[in-house]
């Protein structure tokens, strides 16, 4: 039956691409039987419920086979109909390109970019190690799932992989399953020519346990294997499949050119007749591959219900936890943070205001968990009490990452698409660069990941140009659905968190300081802090001439030079605008509001690069920002030598003014 279910799979993929005129033939072709006994046979799910806690988690790395995993998908009983299949790769389909999450049911993350679902998935079994620590009890075990990822050469070479295969093996994530779909070619020719290492040597020094020489067209030889892959409880294993790209078609099984594109008439015709399959009939779907997978539904959802008898007793045994564990899941927000009664002194970097909010927080939000990139000590992005997670020990919240930025961000998309955890992962601004695609995906997935990101300007000062961010603060702002506070004192550092704690519909970037920020008097209050720009000092019933906009540490330095356009009878107000694009999607007449008259002069400062500003400046105006990377030197030499000093800046609008007036 599995070969029956492989060879079906093959033609409606197929089908898929023929119909789309576009997609990559050579996956679905290869991992035909590996889908067959994961789907048919190996895991844990229910169709009719894709959100089910405990089901097993499925992660297709190599996701452009989304041809592939669609058609199981649909064989297995999702809601995902053959019309959809027929609209693969068109618009506003339930069968776009590569999976996304959140469009099609049974698509556990968005995959393409290689190496992220293999992360993502190293991050789920960390997830289902944490939860089975925190909820499951000797007598009731609520959380018990696999997670799986096919993975190929692609993936495999991406640096991405490594960074995540490394923390896996040290963490001992027994639960997690890879499979390495080895057919030697990828999308340029085979991969001989760039790609020689032993990837089996390669995992066993990360700690993992490898089962290779595994013939990937074999239904029995994969069965085993992923059997004896659940007999090691203490390492990940990677299952090494040898298969065969485009296997069937007549002339280019083997050959880079099925990777990504549609085989073509003469080719399906001999690939369908290699596989015993109608040659006319599109979409072919034998009637005993259906029953097979209406009869498996029935048990599934048997052992779903069977699943929630159990969480029905544990929920009467253990009340507390079931509590907890609902608003976990569904990453419920206490009605009162107790943030008010925090008193933070100042001076402060806000780095620091953060980590004492944070920690406040944590003791409000049990399933608030998260780590950094090695830099606890510098990004103060540590639960002070609570355990570490370590292998063997999976209660505790703080995750050591180590150096792996791009791992780390991939991996907490991962925790966070899971459910049950709020995660957060930080480290220096400027290193936010390594992990960007993994910002990137949390964006598109609208996953409601944490970054906490410190060191964010020039003024970090010695360490020089190769930790100074300048163009990064820009760069992040771009993003769609990715919100981006960068606060001015404690007391934004407090709003800024009060904002993140509500944003489940997406992630957000929480920019910080390095050095010490004065707190600064808001003489409207903080009311509209939310609203991602407001007023915070101007002169009443004075029309201003200048209005200073700022964010981070700036809006300090915008309070001073205000200080010292009053002393020359020059009218100003500050505005503080910690998330520049939520400003921006206010109503026009508060934007003009808080921007003051149309002939005021409109200044910005911010020690970042500022493209995305000038959407806020009229005719007159005046810039300070970075146009160049910074220096290796104490902060205030480095604000003398860029001109971000308020006497410098007060000098050049004092005389920007006089000219006005002439």
């Amino acid at each position: 039956m599995f070969y029956k279910i492989a060879n079906t799979v093959r033609g409606l993929a197929i089908d898929m691409i023929e119909n789309a005129n576009s997609g990559h033939p050579g996956l679905p072709l290869g991992c035909a039987e590996i889908g067959a006994i994961l789907f048919g046979d190996v895991l844990k799910y229910d169709p009719s419920t894709p959100d089910w806690p405990d089901r097993d988690r499925f992660v297709l790395s190599a996701g452009h086979g989304s041809s592939w995993l669609y058609s199981l998908l649909h064989l297995s009983g999702y809601d995902l109909s053959l019309e959809d299949l027929k609209k693969f790769r068109q618009l506003n389909t339930r069968t776009p390109g590569h999976p996304e999450y959140g469009e099609t049911p049974g698509v556990e993350v968005t995959t393409g970019p290689l190496g992220q679902g293999f992360a993502n998935a190293v991050g789920m079994a960390l997830a289902e190690k944490m939860l089975a620590a925190r909820y499951n009890k000797g007598d009731c075990k609520i959380v018990d799932h696999y997670t799986y990822t096919l993975l190929g050469d692609g993936c495999m070479m991406e640096g991405i992989v490594s960074e995540a295969a490394s923390l896996a093996g040290h963490l001992g994530l027994g639960k997690l399953i890879a499979i390495y779909d080895d057919n030697g070619v990828c999308l340029a020719g085979e991969t001989r020519a760039t790609f020689t290492e032993s990837v089996a040597y390669r995992f066993r020094a990360y700690n993992w346990k490898v089962i290779d020489h595994i013939n990937g067209h074999s239904v029995e030889e994969i069965k085993a294997a992923i059997i004896k892959a659940k007999e090691t409880e203490d390492k990940p294993t990677l299952i090494i499949a040898k298969t065969h790209i485009g296997y069937g078609a007549p002339t280019k099984q083997d050959s880079s050119s099925c990777h990504g594109a549609p085989l073509g008439e003469e080719e399906v015709k001999g690939l369908k007749k290699n596989l015993g399959l109608p040659l006319e009939e599109k979409f072919y779907i034998p009637t005993e591959v259906k029953d097979f997978f209406a009869n498996r539904k029935k048990q599934l959802i048997k052992k779903r219900e069977e699943w929630e008898d159990t969480l029905t007793r544990w929920g009467r045994k253990y009340p507390e936890l079931k509590e907890e564990w609902n608003k976990a899941l569904n990453l419920a927000i206490p009605q009162d943070l107790e943030l008010e009664s925090l008193e933070i002194k100042s001076p402060l970097a806000t780095r620091v205001a953060s980590s004492i909010v944070l920690n406040k927080i944590a003791d409000k939000i049990p399933y608030l968990i998260g780590g950094s990139a090695d830099l606890a000590p510098s990004t103060k992005a540590y639960l002070d009490k609570y355990q570490e997670v370590q292998k063997g020990s999976f209660e505790g919240r703080n995750i050591r990452f180590g150096v792996r930025e791009h791992a780390m961000g991939a991996i907490t998309n991962g925790i966070a698409a899971h459910q049950g955890f709020r995660p957060y992962c930080s480290t220096f601004f400027v290193f936010s660069d390594y992990m960007r695609p993994a910002i990137r995906m949390a964006a598109l997935m609208k996953l409601p990941v944490i970054y906490i990101f410190t060191h964010d300007s020039i003024f970090v000062g010695e360490d020089g140009p190769t930790h100074q961010p300048v163009e990064q603060l820009e760069s992040l702002r771009t993003i769609p659905n990715l919100k981006v506070i960068r606060p001015a004192d404690e007391e934004e550092t407090i709003l800024a968190w009060k904002e993140i704690v509500k944003k489940t519909d997406g992630p957000v970037a929480l920019v910080l300081s390095r050095q010490n920020l004065p707190h600064l008097e808001k003489h409207r209050g903080t009311k509209e802090f939310s609203r991602g720009g407001y007023i915070i000092s101007h002169q009443e019933k004075e029309v201003p001439q200048v209005v200073l906009l700022a964010s981070g540490s700036e809006v300090s330095i915008a309070t001073n030079i205000n200080l010292i356009l009053k002393v020359n009878g020059i009218t100003g107000r500050v505005v503080s605008i910690p998330d520049r694009e939520e400003f921006l999607r206010q109503e026009k007449e508060y934007i003009d509001e808080v921007l003051g008259p149309k002939d005021a002069l409109r200044v910005v400062i911010e020690a970042n690069t500022g493209q995305g500003w000038y959407q806020l400046l009229g005719d007159s105006y005046y810039t300070v920002f970075m146009k160049s990377f910074g220096k290796s030197a104490p902060a205030q030499q480095l604000a003398e030598y860029f001109d971000f000093t308020p006497e410098k800046i007060a000098q050049n609008i004092i005389q920007q003014c006089k000219r006005k007036v002439l």
